[in-house]
C-alpha cells in the first residue's frame, strides 16, 4: 500500500486548521468595533439617564426613570453578549484546532492498522460469540476490532496516544521534539476550556509540569484565555506534530513509497514559503534535510536549496548563503547552478547561464514565472529582456492569489490610506494592521 492515504490524512487536517486560522482575526475586525459600539451607547445612556441618589442610610445609588428601564435592559444584554463573544468565540475556534487534531489522529491510527493489520494481533479487543455470528465476513470483524482499538486509544490522554504509537512502532517519537511541551499545554488548555470554563484546574498544572511545560506562575482558579499570538503559536504547534508524525510513520512503514514521501513533503515546505509562513517553512526543511535516508541527490539538493531560499526570502542572505556554500555544485545540473548562483546574488552568473540553458533547459518559462528562487532576480530589467528572448514573449507578473484575510485587510487599507502609513511604522506590520483596522472600525 502507498502512502497516499497518509498524505491525504495530512491534507485534509492541514487545510481544516489553516481555514480556523484565518477565522480568527477575521472576526475580530468584526467584533472589535461591534463591542466597542454597544459599550459606548451603554456608556451614553447612562450619563444622559442615570441619576445617583443616596438612601435613607447615606448609601448612593443609581436611578433611572421606569420608562426608561427596558431600554436599559436592552442595552445592558448587548452590551453584556458582546463582551462574552469577544471571549468565547477565540475560545471555541481554539478548541476547534484541537479537535481537528483529534481527528486527524483517528484517521491516522485506523491508516496504521491498514498498513501493518499484524499491530491488531496484541489488541485485547475481544468478541464474544453472539457478536461473531453477526458478522458476515472475517473483514466485518476486522473492521470492529479496528474500531474498538482506535475508541480505547482516543479515550487517553495525548501522551499516551505517543506512548501507544512508540510501542508499536518500536521507536521514540519524542525525541529531538522540543515543540513537545508546548503540545501537551495547549491540549491541556483546551481542556480548560470544555469542562472548566478555562479555570485552571489541579489537573492542568500536574500535568504541564509533568511534562514540563513552561505556564509561569499560573495557579489553580486562575484564568486562561486566547490571545492571537497564543492561537497562533497553537496552529503551528499543531502543524508540526501533525506533519512530523506522518512523515516518521510514512517513512518508518513504507520503505519502498520514499520518492513520493519525500515528494510530498517538499511540496509542504513549498507551500510554507509561497505563503509566507517561514518560521514553519524553517522547522519542516529542517527535519526534512535532517532525513537519513532520500530517494535520491536530488530531492535531498532540493531540500538543501530551500532550506537557504526560507533564509534569503527572509532577508537572512548571510545565513542563506552560509546553506547554500556549504555544498559543492560544480557538478550539480543546470538548475541547482543556477540556484546556487541566484541565492548568492550572483545575478550576472543567473544570467549567462539562462541563456546557456535555453527555452528548454532544465527551468522552464512557469518556473522563472513563479518559483520564489527567482523572486530579486525578476526584478532586474536583464532578466526580462533574457524572458523575452528565449519564450518570444514579455514578462508578466502572474498574481497568485492572496489569503482571504490578507486581501480584507488589504481592502481596508485601500479605503483608509492612513492605516498604510500607520501599518508600515510597526516593527510587527500585521499585528498593528489588526489593530489599526479594529479601531478604524470602532
Amino acid at each position: 500500500m502507498k502512502g497516499i492515504q497518509l498524505h491525504e490524512n495530512l491534507h485534509q487536517f492541514i487545510r481544516h486548521i489553516e481555514s480556523i486560522k484565518d477565522t480568527y482575526p477575521m472576526t475580530l475586525l468584526l467584533l472589535n468595533p461591534y463591542q466597542k459600539r454597544t459599550n459606548q451607547k451603554m456608556v451614553k445612556f447612562m450619563e444622559d439617564n442615570v441619576e445617583e441618589i443616596e438612601d435613607e442610610d447615606g448609601e448612593k445609588m443609581f436611578a433611572i426613570k421606569f420608562e426608561q428601564h427596558r431600554l436599559y435592559e436592552s442595552l445592558s444584554k448587548n452590551a453584556e453578549i458582546s463582551s462574552l463573544a469577544i471571549k468565547t468565540i477565540p475560545e471555541s475556534l481554539f478548541v476547534a484546532l484541537i479537535s481537528q487534531y483529534d481527528a486527524f489522529f483517528n484517521r491516522l491510527l485506523r491508516a496504521l492498522f491498514e498498513l501493518q493489520p499484524e499491530y491488531l494481533n496484541n489488541s485485547e479487543r475481544t468478541i464474544n460469540f453472539s457478536q461473531l455470528v453477526e458478522f458476515t465476513s472475517i473483514e466485518d470483524a476486522r473492521e470492529y476490532v479496528i474500531e474498538k482499538e482506535v475508541e480505547t486509544v482516543l479515550r487517553k490522554s495525548h501522551t499516551a496516544h505517543f506512548e501507544y504509537l512508540e510501542t508499536k512502532l518500536s521507536m521514540p517519537l519524542r525525541k529531538n521534539l522540543p515543540v513537545w511541551q508546548k503540545f501537551i499545554e495547549i491540549t491541556e488548555r483546551r481542556n480548560l476550556f470544555v469542562h472548566c470554563d478555562g479555570i485552571v484546574s489541579s489537573q492542568y498544572i500536574k500535568v504541564c509540569k509533568e511534562n514540563k511545560c513552561k505556564i509561569g506562575e499560573i495557579k489553580v482558579n486562575d484564568t486562561q484565555s486566547v490571545p492571537l499570538e497564543y492561537f497562533n503559536e497553537s496552529y503551528e504547534c499543531l502543524y508540526e506534530i501533525a506533519t512530523k508524525l506522518t512523515h516518521t510513520l510514512w517513512r518508518k512503514l513504507i520503505k519502498s513509497d520514499l520518492k513520493s514521501a519525500d515528494g510530498k513533503l517538499n511540496e509542504i515546505c513549498y507551500d510554507l514559503m509561497s505563503s509566507k509562513q517561514y518560521k514553519l517553512a524553517d522547522i519542516m526543511l529542517e527535519f526534512s534535510c535532517a532525513q537519513t535516508k532520500h530517494f535520491d541527490d536530488a530531492i535531498s539538493n532540493i531540500f538543501t536549496v530551500n532550506k537557504a531560499l526560507s533564509q534569503y526570502l527572509q532577508k537572512n542572505k548571510k545565513k542563506a548563503k552560509e546553506i547554500i556554500n556549504a555544498k559543492d555544485w560544480s557538478a550539480s545540473s543546470d538548475d541547482f547552478k543556477l540556484a546556487h548562483l541566484a541565492l548568492t546574488d550572483d545575478f550576472e552568473g543567473c544570467f549567462l547561464l539562462m541563456k546557456k540553458m535555453g527555452s528548454d533547459g532544465e527551468v522552464d518559462k512557469e518556473n522563472y514565472m513563479t518559483w520564489p528562487l527567482f523572486t530579486e532576480l525578476r526584478q532586474k530589467e536583464e532578466f526580462k529582456t533574457i524572458f523575452k528572448e528565449l519564450f518570444g514573449e514579455e514578462y508578466t507578473v502572474l498574481e497568485i492569489p492572496e489569503r482571504p484575510i490578507q486581501e480584507l485587510i488589504a481592502e481596508r487599507i485601500k479605503d483608509n490610506p492612513k492605516l498604510k502609513e500607520k501599518t508600515v511604522s510597526k516593527k510587527k506590520p500585521k499585528t498593528k494592521a489588526k489593530a489599526e483596522l479594529s479601531k478604524e472600525e470602532e
